[in-house]
C-alpha cells in the first residue's frame, strides 16, 4: 500500500496497533530516571520501538548513550517551552503543523487496516482484471545506428550504421519477419543486442503495468497477437523489433497477494477522494490565492520575550 504522500513524515513510524502483552512488576523495574521522570523498562522499549527501526538499533546499540541523548533532548525541550519558545514565531506554525501531518498520516495509515477484503472480493476482481496480470513473451531484434561517430585511428575498425542504413535494414527485417522468415535467424543474423541474442531473441517477460520500457514499446508490444510481427519502434540509438510468442495468464494462487493489495489501494483512494471533497476550505480572494509572489506583508512585531525559568 502507498502511502499518502506526507514527505515530512517519509521517516516516522506509527505505534504499533498490537495489544502489548501484561508485565510481570517484577520484572520491569526503574531502569532510568530523566529529568525527574521514571522510565520502566517495558516503557523504554515501548517507545524505541515505536520511533522506528533506526533508532531501535541505536538504543540497542549503547543504552546508556541514548537516554544520555535523550536526557539532554528532554533538558533542551523543556528549556525552550519554559521560555515559550513554543508559543513564538516560526516554531508555534512548525509545531502545529508537524503534529497535523503526522496525526493526518496516522490516519490515513488506520484506514488501510479497516477494509474488509474477503476471497470472493479477490478471485471476483482477478476475474476482471486477468489481462492486467498476463505477461507477454517476445522476442527482439535491436538494431543501433549513430549518426556521429567518434573518429577512429584503426582503418579496419568497422563503421556504424546511420540512422538511414538502420530504417531500411529495420523495414527489411519486419517485411522478412511476417513473410514468414525464421526470426530466430533473424535475430542472429542481425542484432545488436548481445544479452538477449543469446538467448535466441528472448526478452524478459513484460506486464501491462512495466514501468521500465518507454511507452511506445509497451504499446507495440501489447497491440500484438502472438505470432505477430510489430513495426521497427524507433528509439534513441536503434531500432527494437518484437515478435509476440504468447501471453501468459498466472493461475489466481500466484497472484491472490497482488489482488489484495490492488483493491486496498484502490479502496483508499477512493477514500482518499471522497475525504478530500468533504475537507472545509473556501476562498475569499482569488487576487492574493492566484499570485506567484509572497504579499507585501507590514512588518510584524516580535513575539513577547519570557524571562528564562529559574534554575532549581
Amino acid at each position: 500500500m502507498k502511502r499518502l504522500i506526507f514527505p515530512v513524515l517519509a521517516c516516522l513510524a506509527t505505534l504499533s496497533a498490537q495489544p502489548q502483552p501484561p508485565v510481570n512488576p517484577s520484572d520491569d523495574p526503574v531502569v532510568a530516571v530523566i529529568e525527574g521522570q521514571p522510565w520502566k523498562k517495558s516503557e523504554l522499549e515501548r517507545m524505541v520501538r515505536s520511533l522506528g527501526a533506526n533508532i531501535s538499533r541505536n538504543y540497542y546499540a549503547d543504552k546508556r548513550a541514548f537516554l544520555k541523548t535523550y536526557a539532554l533532548m528532554t533538558k533542551l525541550a523543556n528549556m525552550a517551552q519554559a521560555e515559550g519558545l513554543d508559543k513564538q514565531d516560526p516554531h508555534l506554525y512548525r509545531i502545529a503543523y508537524n503534529r497535523m501531518l503526522y496525526l493526518a498520516q496516522s490516519r490515513a495509515d488506520a484506514q488501510n487496516s479497516r477494509f474488509t477484503i474477503m476471497p470472493e472480493d479477490q478471485k471476483k476482481y482477478f476475474g476482471e482484471h486477468q489481462s492486467d496480470y498476463a505477461s507477454a513473451r517476445v522476442r527482439v531484434i535491436y538494431l543501433t545506428f549513430n549518426d556521429n561517430p567518434m573518429k577512429s585511428d584503426d582503418p579496419k575498425a568497422k563503421r556504424p550504421r546511420t540512422s538511414a542504413e538502420a530504417t531500411k535494414l529495420a523495414n527489411d527485417i519486419v517485411t522478412q519477419a511476417r513473410a514468414g522468415a525464421d526470426f530466430t535467424q533473424l535475430v542472429q543474423k542481425h542484432s545488436d543486442d548481445a544479452d538477449s541474442k543469446a538467448k535466441n531473441g528472448e526478452f524478459p517477460p513484460i506486464k501491462p503495468n512495466d514501468t521500465t520500457l518507454p511507452a511506445p514499446i509497451k504499446s507495440a508490444i501489447f497491440a500484438l497477437k502472438p505470432g505477430q510481427v510489430s513495426d521497427a519502434i524507433r528509439q534513441t540509438g536503434g531500432f527494437w523489433i518484437f515478435r509476440m510468442e504468447e501471453f501468459v495468464t498466472p493461475a489466481y494462487d500466484d497472484v491472490k497477494d497482488e489482488i489484495f493489495k490492488a483493491i486496498q489501494e484502490a479502496r483508499f483512494r477512493q477514500w482518499m477522494e471522497q475525504t478530500q471533497k468533504s475537507a472545509g476550505v473556501e476562498f475569499k480572494d482569488d487576487k492574493y490565492l492566484d499570485s506567484k509572489e509572497p504579499a507585501n506583508m507590514p512588518p510584524q512585531p516580535p513575539s513577547p520575550a519570557r524571562p528564562p525559568a529559574t534554575a532549581k
